[in-house]
């Protein structure tokens, strides 16, 4: 999405703050249309905090997936905006995330349900902001690992199996 790797977190926040979101989903829909043209039948968008923003984006954008995966990424609740989605989503959260609060995700989780949008939202609790990062001072080693077999088996049945 940004043509460089960022080598300091300073880095990394400049390239976000400068990001086109537009440009931004139109790369990842590229993406996805090349890895079609390369005979990937199925595909799945995921991401982690800002990249799980761009997985819900990209699955808002028109882009057919067959499944999408967020992990603490900022979330849209407005069902007019969520019925664009008509496979399965993945969520992953922190019950202590200061960025996103726990209202926002039991209203994401809602608004797909009442559309009727397969879901399967999960809350750890205790756990903040990016508790899946290794790196991070947040990281919560049983839930990441908790979160990831989630997510292999997701991938599997959305990916694998048939719809």
């Amino acid at each position: 999405l940004f043509g460089t790797v960022a080598a300091t977190p300073e880095e990394a926040r400049a390239q976000v703050g400068a990001l086109d979101q537009t440009r931004a989903t139109e790369n990842l829909r590229a993406a996805a249309a090349y890895l079609r043209e390369r005979g990937s039948d199925k595909l799945a968008s995921l991401g982690w905090c800002f990249g799980g923003a761009q997985s819900l984006k990209l699955a808002l954008s028109g882009e057919k997936l067959d499944a999408t995966i967020i992990y603490y990424g900022s979330l849209v609740t407005d069902p007019a905006e969520l019925k664009k989605i008509s496979w399965p989503v993945l969520g992953i959260f922190g019950e202590t995330d200061q960025s996103i609060p726990v209202a926002t995700v039991q209203a994401f989780r809602d608004a797909l349900s009442s559309l009727g949008i397969r879901q399967s939202v999960h809350v750890y609790p205790g756990v903040g902001h990016a508790f899946a990062n290794p790196s991070g001072m947040n990281y919560a080693a049983v839930e990441t690992k908790d979160a990831w077999a989630k997510t292999i088996a997701f991938l599997a049945e959305h990916l694998k199996g048939g719809n």
